[in-house]
């Protein structure tokens, strides 16, 4: 939609400026944003299952008879970063 590209190039656009002043801090920021923002329903942080990998390893699981080794999910860095919002 005109509003998604409007979010997206200004929260890229925003992003960047704030890198060139801050580095890595401003991400560090955004990161934090997100995750402040769970408590109202964002669910973005965890991206893997956003965009479906869960889906894409049952997938390669099923087809390779459980023997896939190239699955994202089960050792996914989300698995031990990430816990449940309370």
């Amino acid at each position: 939609t005109l509003a998604g590209f409007h979010a997206l190039n200004y929260g890229m656009y925003t992003l960047a400026h704030g890198y060139k002043d801050r580095g890595m801090a401003a991400y560090s920021e955004l990161q934090q944003a997100e995750f402040a923002a769970e408590k109202i329903g964002y669910e973005a942080t965890r991206h893997q299952r956003e965009v479906g990998t869960g889906y894409f390893d049952l997938v390669a699981v099923t087809l390779s008879g459980g023997q896939s080794s190239t699955t994202a999910m089960s050792e996914s860095t989300e698995t031990a970063q990430f816990k449940a919002a309370e």
